[in-house]
């Protein structure tokens, strides 16, 4: 190069070469410190990503935190004049180095340099052979665009000292010799993917930025649409002023942000020519692409160039692998780039769509081109792709994606054609659009039947009453459904290959909610076999799902959890992990978690079944929802409980769901209220419930729903109502061996006896469940019924019931039921002579509680004013005269040398606090 390197009078703005302050709410991101401490040896350190994902932020944290002795240059435009480059380059490493480099910064001022080659050359020359680990980072470095400059730059990384490691902050790729020096192995590197948030640094920095409470589930939810870019993160945390505007805003991210379409107009006119931005709005509608894809959408030869020069730009265009080859553009981006193309090339869209499909039906890629022929709304190529295709999709899972081509179909089209017919009454069921089904199919008998013959007309019949029977399995008419799928499996399918392991598997579901278990069990392997020859991956899941199910009603969870095992590998050895279907994988995985009181893998395995639909659409989410509510309770986290019961009600009157979903959502519901003392909505749910006949509940959401009233019932105090239902339901279930339910029935029992005061008979109930514990595992179903479950064991305990397993269960249980923290601002345990003992024998106790023992009568009644009640009610809850309530007062007054109410409220939180380990 010719430029000279001049000696000029230059003023040194020390700001840039001081590493950068630390911002507020800075996130330690620890993790890359064992890097950092493992690149002693490497010659750069490149750090490449697009604005906004905390490059300069996490670099000068994690070195100063590791203590490393560094020079920083933070670079703008005009340090792409090489003597301004070469000027502040010698001040850094001066400033670094305790003046190590003072001489040529003295003849950088006095004399002429031919070039910066031979700047650096004296500057390399006087720096020091040896010494401690130096990082040298030039911050902004995308800014340079001179090539003298990145000249200088490989020729210092071939001849720095070894303790020098340069550091390069840029957004795009430096043309510095990056190949050879990835094959030499003498670089490291961290892209947006590493310095992406995860979903805990996500959810630790919000947590420190806003001053409410958002779930796990919002803050992963939002974590995965900006996928983990930390600036859109913090435009959520900076524009959300409540918990439910902030998720309002995720919601809303996908059809894009103003503010973020604002940093995006801004980027694009000064990165990018007109060419380049027609070019970026052409390829917006694909969703992935490669060099042949975006040279067949845009109609340019010169699209490989063009798409190599946005690379280098350093655009948010993501890679799929490491190949290189195949990329994205990061969702936000995407969402701007289409927004904009519908406002500047609308005329374009229904051809660019067009082209997209036709190219990907050349590359054998068929779901993605029936995305585009739906979205061209182009009838003849949906129609094509589906009589192609479309049982394929079927096998799959792709259900959303059959749904909507078939919404961008005529009904004649899909009538005249059995497959379709069939693939569109699977998806209706599968939306629990049952009328619908029945329309689909009764069109198709009207228009097949004269143009069939017989052999063709009784296969049609045949798998059409495959969908009959799922449909009257979902309606709850098992005996129905059992009979359709006698029918179907008579009948080799000739339309879809798994309509006859649909209906072996609609048999089996039938025998299970019938009771017939061990039968029920037999069918569905026999299902899972039939799968597996087909190759019929979501039928194997949902066959091995179902084993799991019957599995936990006959009592073997851990049977069951080992059934979930084989699922989660069989879905691993086939890449399933986007199939719907994995979502019941997840949930019943994460009843079992709570259940084993293992409530962050019951949390991860929610999130997780979220994080699979989230395509569908929320009202899939319900059941997923009702788990983290559980999780929230137990967990004592009432807003976050409350939110998820509010979400699920709402639900639950928007949409029709099976007796399973609603049943569970309803326990949760009435546990919820039954906390917080909410007898009003209990009341209001005993007007609307599902009918309940104890004496058909042969499965396990039928017992949960009769359950439902009972739990109802005990709520309000009316035993006489409730006890009957329990006792009813149990003889059931005893009948059919649904071990799981009597495990929880025997504990709402123990519960209703227990608070009706029939103390024997609750010890009896409970030590019977705790012996089935010993083969469920539960934990989960004891905590739900509150603080009464310490009473229990404690007087089981007390009074010797119970053997060693038992009485190891029952300690941790009381354990556990201590930690719970109520909802209810009341103290809420009833007090009896083991719970009283207790209390008395603890060190911290007064001493007046000793020397002047209250009766148990007296405990209660302090238990009652702790919980605020009036004389009236506490004379009404223990059902004595208002005046004997008044004479256990006075009494208890006098013990405890009491003048006013507000003592005796604050005496009882001591002591009961105690026992409630609150």
């Amino acid at each position: 190069m010719t430029t000279k390197i001049k000696p000029e009078s230059r003023t040194l703005i020390r700001a840039k070469i001081l590493p950068p302050a630390a911002p507020s709410h800075l996130l330690q991101r620890d993790k890359f410190d064992e890097l950092l401490q493992e690149s002693e040896p490497a010659s750069l350190i490149l750090v490449q990503a697009p604005a906004g994902y905390g490059k300069t932020t996490t670099v000068a944290d994690r070195l100063a935190t590791l203590d490393a002795r560094c020079a920083w240059f933070r670079l703008d435009e005009q340090d792409n004049l090489s003597e301004q480059f070469a000027f502040y380059l010698a001040h850094t490493l001066d400033e670094a180095t305790n003046g190590a480099c003072s001489e040529t910064i003295k003849s950088l001022t006095g004399q002429n340099y031919p070039n910066l080659q031979t700047f650096l050359t004296d500057l390399l020359s006087e720096l020091p052979l040896e010494g401690e680990p130096l990082y040298l980072v030039l911050d902004d470095y995308h800014l340079m665009t001179n090539p003298e400059i990145h000249e200088g730059i490989a020729f210092l990384l071939r001849h720095h000292p070894s303790y020098l490691t340069l550091v390069l902050l840029t957004r795009t790729t430096p043309p510095i010799g990056i190949a050879q020096l990835r094959m030499q192995g003498r670089m490291l590197e961290f892209s947006s993917r590493d310095l992406s948030f995860t979903a805990d640094e996500a959810q630790q920095y919000l947590d420190n930025r806003l001053r409410f409470e958002v779930s796990r589930e919002n803050i992963e939810r939002a974590n995965r649409r900006v996928e983990g870019w930390v600036s859109a993160l913090q435009l959520l945390a900076s524009t959300a002023s409540t918990s439910a505007e902030f998720g309002s805003y995720v919601d809303q991210l996908h059809q894009g942000n103003q503010y973020i379409f604002d940093y995006f107009d801004e980027l694009l006119r000064h990165t990018v020519t007109e060419e380049q931005r027609h070019f970026l709005l052409r390829t917006s509608v694909l969703d992935r692409f490669n060099a042949f894809m975006v040279m067949r959408i845009a109609d340019q030869t010169e699209g490989q160039a063009l798409l190599v020069n946005l690379l280098n730009i350093g655009l948010f265009i993501v890679p799929l692998d490491q190949s290189g080859l195949w990329f994205r553009f990061h969702p936000l981006f995407s969402a701007y780039l289409r927004h904009m193309q519908s406002c500047i090339l609308p005329q374009e869209t229904r051809s660019l769509h067009q082209r997209a499909c036709d190219a990907w039906q050349e590359l054998n890629m068929y779901e993605e081109a029936a995305h585009h022929a739906v979205l061209s709304k182009d009838q003849e190529r949906i129609t094509n792709i589906l009589l192609k295709q479309g049982r394929e999709f079927f096998k799959e899972g792709q259900f959303s994606l059959l749904q909507r081509c078939f919404d961008g179909l005529d009904r004649s089209i899909i009538a005249d054609q059995p497959v379709l017919t069939l693939l569109r009454a699977w998806v209706a069921q599968g939306q629990y659009q049952f009328k619908e089904v029945e329309s689909w199919l009764k069109a198709a008998e009207v228009r097949l039947q004269g143009h069939c013959s017989e052999d063709e007309w009784n296969a049609i019949v045949g798998e059409f009453n495959a969908v009959r029977a799922q449909v009257a399995m979902n309606l709850d008419n098992p005996g129905q459904a059992m009979e359709y799928a006698k029918v179907s499996m008579t009948h080799e399918p000739v339309y879809l290959p798994t309509s006859k392991i649909a209906a072996s598997s609609v048999y089996a579901e039938s025998l299970f909610v019938q009771g017939q278990l061990k039968e029920a069990l037999s069918r569905m392997q026999e299902t899972e076999q039939l799968a597996l020859a087909e190759h019929a991956h979501p039928n194997v899941i949902w066959a091995l799902c179902q084993q799991s199910e019957i599995s936990v009603a006959q009592g073997y969870l851990q049977k069951a959890y080992n059934i979930q095992e084989k699922a989660l590998q069989y879905a691993d050895e086939h890449n399933l992990h986007h199939l719907p279907i994995l979502e019941f994988l997840y949930r019943i995985r994460g009843q079992i978690m709570w259940e084993w009181h293992h409530l962050e893998s019951a949390e991860k395995c929610a999130l997780k079944g979220i994080e699979v639909l989230e395509a569908q659409g929320e009202r899939w989410f319900i059941q997923n929802y009702i788990l983290l509510a559980k999780v929230a309770q137990t967990r004592g986290r009432q807003s976050l409980c409350a939110d998820y019961v509010q979400k699920v009600h709402k639900m639950l009157a928007s949409g029709d769901y099976h007796i399973d979903w609603t049943a569970n959502a309803h326990a949760t519901m009435l546990t919820y209220w039954d906390a917080v003392r909410d007898q009003d909505a209990i009341q209001r749910w005993l007007t609307v419930a599902p009918e309940c006949n104890a004496q058909s509940t042969t499965n396990h959401f039928t017992q949960c729903n009769a359950r439902n009233w009972a739990r109802a019932y005990i709520s309000l105090g009316n035993y006489d109502m409730a006890l009957p239902i329990l006792t009813g339901i149990q003889q059931v279930a005893e009948q059919y061996g649904l071990q799981t339910d009597c495990n929880r029935n025997l504990i709402h029992l123990a519960q209703l006896h227990w608070q009706n005061d029939n103390r024997e008979l609750a010890m009896q109930h409970m030590a019977e469940a705790l012996k089935l514990a010993s083969t469920t595992g539960a934990v989960g179903s004891f905590l739900r019924i509150g603080k009464v479950l310490i009473n229990i064991l404690k007087a089981l305990i007390n009074d010797n019931h119970l053997d060693e397993m038992e009485q190891q269960r029952a300690e941790r249980l009381i354990q556990l039921s201590q930690q719970q923290r109520d909802f209810s601002r009341a103290i809420r345990i009833t007090l009896d002579e083991a719970i009283i003992q207790d209390i008395i024998d603890r060190p911290d106790v007064p001493e007046l509680i000793r020397t002047s023992p209250l009766t148990r009568r007296e405990w209660q009644v302090l238990s009652l004013i702790h919980a605020g009640l009036s004389n009236d009610q506490i004379a009404e809850h223990m059902k004595v005269a208002p005046t004997t309530v008044k004479t256990h007062i006075r009494s208890l007054y006098q013990k405890q040398n009491i003048t006013h109410r507000s003592e005796a409220i604050e005496l009882a939180r001591n002591l009961l606090s105690k026992i409630q380990g609150e």
